[in-house]
């Protein structure tokens, strides 16, 4: 199959080559140079847009120590529903196991002290990829609120977790 591709279409296409190449080579230039890359990740993911996006691609391949020092923004970004937001789970989930228990809930605690459903249902989310036992604290956390809708998000993790 030997088709032609247009001038317009193939000018389109090298475009979209040579941006791929220009962002690898300024990917790999940022991850290599000493700076506050932390710094200025917060701030693209406050910004939100194509800089949240960058951010988001970028993040994982941060050293440890760097992603640890963004954990309180990407729970914060994990709290709430946004389109987004499995990327903010994804680079929380991939931080070590034992540490992430350590720390989660001391950063989640002051988004849940005056949570909607939406923190509560974003965290129990979040928790039952993490814990079960973090999970179940927190659901039965939840239907113990005032809240009827915060309550149905804890029961209906407790039914996931096939507790009564």
């Amino acid at each position: 199959m030997n088709q032609q591709v247009s001038g317009e279409r193939a000018g389109v296409w090298f475009q979209l080559v040579e941006s791929k190449r220009m962002f690898a080579l300024a990917f790999q230039q940022f991850l290599s140079e000493e700076g506050d890359r932390v710094g200025l990740l917060k701030q693209a993911l406050y910004t939100g847009g194509v800089e949240r996006a960058t951010a988001l691609s970028v993040i994982p391949h941060l050293p440890l120590a760097e992603r640890m020092q963004l954990f309180p923004d990407l729970v914060f970004f994990a709290s709430s529903a946004h389109g987004s937001i499995q990327a903010f789970r994804d680079i929380i989930l991939a931080l070590p196991h034992d540490w992430l228990l350590a720390h989660i809930e001391r950063e989640a605690e002051p988004l849940l002290r005056e949570g909607t459903y939406d923190e509560y249902r974003r965290f129990l989310e979040l928790y039952h990829q993490l814990d079960r036992d973090l999970t179940l604290k927190l659901a039965r956390r939840a239907t113990a609120q005032a809240d009827e809708d915060i309550q149905e998000a804890g029961a209906d993790f407790l039914d996931k977790l096939g507790v009564k």
